[in-house]
């Protein structure tokens, strides 16, 4: 199966009209591969050790799903960029946002947002009735997206992330939206 199976492209208010976005499911082993090694170049430019995804063992668990936003046609014979990835798992109706990065030449354009919505219509389409993440209190530009999605702030955790590094909780009920 080649990349452009399963790519459904969310070009809704995008600087980058090619732009495209799709469960990692849908991708050939040997684009999957390469993407995946994007992937973790990316984790480890972007967050620190600690912060990191340690995707060899997120990606064996048969309820965790990856999501990728390449720039590029859907033609599975040319290289794409990477712009972004979200991971998520899903256990019954209920989905956990673990990780969401744009990759930072591409930041500031609306990618995450194209990015969310993609995956809550996604999520909403396969019988999804609520989406949880967490987010940290300092991380004011993740937090102002989630909160324009209509999430909501459930819980605040003092040190949930280190010393000193508050996390909050926050819903989306899917079928209210």
């Amino acid at each position: 199966m080649g990349l452009e199976a399963g790519i459904s492209p969310n070009v809704v208010d995008s600087s980058i009209p090619e732009l495209k976005i799709f469960d990692n499911a849908h991708v050939n082993r040997a684009h999957a591969d390469k993407l995946l090694a994007d992937i973790k170049r990316a984790e480890k430019k972007s967050f620190s050790t600690a912060d990191s995804l340690d995707f060899d063992t997120e990606l064996k668990k048969r309820n965790s799903h990856l999501v990728c936003s390449i720039k590029g046609n859907g033609d599975h014979k040319q290289e794409h960029p990477l712009i972004g990835y979200m991971v998520y798992a899903r256990t019954k109706r209920t989905a956990l946002l673990h990780k969401i990065c744009v990759l930072p030449p591409y930041r500031r354009q609306g990618i995450a947002r194209q990015m969310m919505t993609w995956l809550l219509s996604d999520l909403t389409n396969k019988g999804c009735d609520d989406v949880q993440l967490w987010v940290a209190e300092s991380n004011e530009s993740a937090r102002a997206l989630y909160a324009s999605l209509r999430f909501e702030q459930i819980d605040h955790v003092t040190d949930y992330y280190a010393p000193g590094r508050a996390g909050i909780k926050m819903i989306l009920h899917l079928q209210s939206t």
